[in-house]
């Protein structure tokens, strides 16, 4: 009996993996939480001999060249991959030729870009022409297990990838969850963050470009593309409803 009631080893030891970054949770629930913020999607670089995702192509570089790069990995890149674009090719005449077109610059040190103060605007942005505006939300997490999505960082460029706005944002309830690994933020990042509703007009005024609301419906407007990922998401955190016609 006292057999029969001992679990089998390997039900004790049993981890779960991240099919996409390959982590490993003692917990499935642990798991679940990491799938919910890391927002692994097919656009991230992609190791070609394991198949793991890394969050940048820095993160990349380090996994196949790096001091604690994984032996397999590196030993396969040495022999078939392009330093410079990190690709694999099946046979060294296909990477001899490869390289002989591949003129990507090499990669820069990681940095910091110097971005507008928060809450600052290029004021030419209110008579400029600019047909699109793209945007993106920094989302932290609220609720008892973070799962709650907060708006506490929102940026605004232009078609040239010029910024024109920036602020830290005022969360609307208890952050429970700053997300660090993929936000970047942190407690003291939202100390004089903006107020949500300040944050918001002027969001608006930007994307109405002088554009009466009540026109906004008009393709013949002066009203701008909104362009970014997971517009939704975003726009409901910013509690803003511009029209469908207008979302790339």
């Amino acid at each position: 009996m006292d057999a029969e009631a001992d679990p089998p080893a390997r039900s004790r030891t049993e981890r779960h993996k991240c099919f996409a970054c390959y982590k490993q949770f003692k917990k499935k629930e642990h798991l679940v939480e990491h799938m919910k913020i890391s927002y692994h999607t097919p656009h991230q670089p992609k190791c070609g001999v394991c198949q793991k995702h890394c969050k940048s192509f820095e993160s990349l570089r380090n996994h196949l060249t790096g001091p604690l790069s994984r032996a397999s990995c590196s030993r396969t890149f040495s022999a078939q991959g392009c330093d410079l674009c990190l690709k694999l090719y099946d046979s060294p005449s296909s990477l001899g030729k490869h390289r002989e077109i591949c003129h990507l610059s090499a990669p820069a040190s990681l940095g910091t870009k110097i971005l507008p103060s928060a809450g600052s605007v290029d004021e030419k942005y209110t008579s400029k022409g600019a047909k699109a505006i793209a945007i993106n939300c920094g989302l932290v997490g609220g609720g008892t297990d973070g799962s709650l999505d907060l708006c506490a960082r929102v940026c605004l460029v232009d078609e040239d990838e010029n910024i024109i706005f920036h602020a830290y944002v005022q969360p609307q309830s208890a952050v429970t969850d700053y997300r660090y690994e993929i936000t970047g933020l942190t407690e003291e990042h939202l100390t004089n963050s903006k107020s949500h509703k300040e944050v918001q007009d002027r969001i608006l005024e930007i994307l109405y470009n002088g554009e009466s609301a009540r026109r906004l419906m008009s393709d013949s407007g002066k009203a701008r593309l909104l362009v970014g990922h997971e517009l939704k998401r975003g726009l409901d955190c910013l509690r803003i409803n511009y029209p469908g016609h207008l979302l790339r």
